[in-house]
């Protein structure tokens, strides 16, 4: 398994936690170092989502849980496209998104200057970005935010699979 923009690695803990071979892949150097300070037993990397450090057909299962956000149009169809080529045939994907077509920029968080762009996304152009790269789309789900924890945004997950 590989957990795409895995952050401080919490989700490939769980995923490792469940009896998973997961790893965690994350674009900032700086959070792959929090990550193996806090899951030392894990391996966590630096790369991106638009070249990823696996063999083609190799990994049964990717989630890029909120860290396809950050890509354009044109970034997306390359990591979909890479997603494909590294799930062997039956891998899955797990993806989530904000829903909605706009795209917010943040020039601070939690009191650091970041530059960063929020992407938000179609269901329906999502879904059609998956099968463009080959994926079938399994299942989709839409929920609203969990406020006052989380930003009030609808949020969209997406199942799909590499083809047998």
């Amino acid at each position: 398994m590989l957990d795409a923009g895995c952050g401080p690695g919490h989700v490939t803990a769980h995923l490792a936690g469940l009896g998973l071979d997961a790893r965690g892949l994350d674009l900032s150097p700086a959070m792959v170092e929090q990550a193996r300070r806090l899951h030392p037993t894990l391996r966590f990397d630096a790369g991106t989502v638009l070249d990823l450090p696996a063999a083609d057909a190799t990994l049964a299962g990717i989630t890029a849980l909120y860290s396809l956000i950050h890509l354009d149009d044109a970034e997306l169809r390359t990591a979909l496209r890479e997603f494909h080529r590294a799930l062997r045939p039956g891998g899955l994907l797990l993806i989530a998104v904000h829903a909605g077509d706009e795209v917010r920029h943040a020039d601070e968080l939690c009191g650091v200057p970041v530059d960063l762009d929020f992407r938000f996304h179609q269901p329906a152009a999502l879904a059609a970005r998956l099968e463009e790269a080959g994926l079938a789309v399994d299942a989709v789900l839409e929920r609203r935010a969990h406020t006052p924890h989380e930003v009030d945004t609808r949020r969209v997950y997406m199942l799909a699979r590499r083809p047998t």
